[in-house]
């Protein structure tokens, strides 16, 4: 998608630095032969808008962002650029300027946004990496959010299986807090993925900005998949994006006592989103074809006591010594078996010595 008339990344750059918003900036630049027309243009119709924002000052500020950009190795993708997300462009009010750290894939390639609580349960942890890590090996790009629960646990899944995964902020990327985040943002850029913003450099997060950036989340995204909601969240802003963009919306049941569940058994109750019971309702909906191992291949040639302590193991999580006692076996040689099995990835150990089946 070539830019139009006389524009260079940097004039767009300059003008989106004066607070143009999106649709005006576009229409701008589409009907503009340059950044000066664009601002007597702008601060005729717009009563003064740009009344301090001369071509010369947006040019200078335009630069020194570029040299911060640079500095931070955050590259500048306009939406007439053809490695833009193409399901992005298509939505309403698409960010005209992204600035992005890390290696985007194809701009068609596919992706499956995962999203949920912050505060998020040991169920809703599980779900996330199995699905998260199941996307991954299919070839799926999973985009998320880079907040703690469950975001972090699916960019975190996704690392772990060797896949490639987005990460939407709400801040300039060199402005990522806290250390944590930071730090799992640098993972994500250095193994092949990409940290994405539609805010410059030098910006903060501000409470505004992270309902607006998960139309971004959704919008690259074919897909959708809410893993745990409460009542209300931001989750569910992004579930609502995702409805009005017309993209597939797949919501993880939980228990109907469980208040990170009453979101997304709201959203399956609505008829609003279909319940994703395994990673293969989502890639079928997708056509993918699922490429993972098998649990025959994991549990192959593994001795009889093995299978028993792993057939006593189920998806809720046990505690070692109710596995000892349903195996009929001492805690002290029931540790060799649960090694086995977790270094197979045939389970799981949590906090407080409890074990589930992966």
């Amino acid at each position: 998608m070539p830019l139009p008339h006389n524009w260079t990344p940097e004039d767009i750059l300059a003008l989106s630095l004066a607070r143009t918003k999106g649709p005006l900036l576009r229409r701008l630049v589409e009907h503009c032969s340059s950044l000066d027309e664009a601002v007597t243009v702008a601060d005729s119709a717009q009563s003064g808008l740009f009344a301090e924002s001369k071509p010369a000052l947006l040019r200078e500020r335009a630069g020194q962002q570029a040299e911060l950009c640079s500095r931070h190795s955050v590259d500048i993708l306009t939406i007439w650029d053809d490695c833009y997300p193409v399901l992005l462009r298509e939505i309403y009010y698409p960010p005209p300027v992204l600035f992005v750290r890390g290696t985007l894939q194809s701009a068609d390639a596919l992706a499956v946004a995962v999203v949920g609580t912050r505060r998020c349960t040991s169920y809703g942890k599980l779900a996330t990496e199995r699905f998260a890590g199941v996307f991954a090996q299919s070839g799926i790009v999973v985009i998320s959010g880079l907040a703690f629960g469950i975001d972090t646990v699916a960019h975190k899944a996704v690392l772990s299986a060797g896949g490639t995964t987005y990460a939407v902020i709400a801040s300039g990327i060199d402005a990522i807090s806290p250390y944590t985040a930071e730090r799992l943002a640098s993972e994500i850029s250095d193994q092949g993925g990409a940290i994405i913003s539609e805010y410059a450099c030098g910006v903060r997060a501000l409470p505004a900005y992270f309902p607006q950036r998960n139309r971004i989340i959704s919008g690259i995204a074919q897909a959708t998949l809410v893993v745990e909601s409460r009542a209300r969240g931001g989750a569910l802003i992004t579930a609502g994006f995702a409805t009005d963009q017309n993209r597939e919306l797949f919501a993880v049941p939980g228990a109907i006592t469980s208040e990170t569940s009453i979101g997304t058994n709201m959203l399956i109750r609505n008829s609003q989103a279909v319940p994703a019971l395994s990673p293969e309702d989502v890639l079928q909906t997708l056509g993918v074809r699922q490429v993972v191992q098998s649990s025959a291949l994991l549990l192959a040639d593994i001795t009889p006591s093995e299978q028993r302590v792993y057939e006593c193991i189920g998806p809720e999580p046990l505690h070692i010594d109710t596995i000892a006692e349903l195996c009929g076996t001492t805690v002290q040689e029931l540790l060799v078996y649960l090694l086995e099995l977790e270094f197979r990835g045939a389970i799981r150990q949590l906090a407080g010595r409890q074990f589930v089946r992966i």
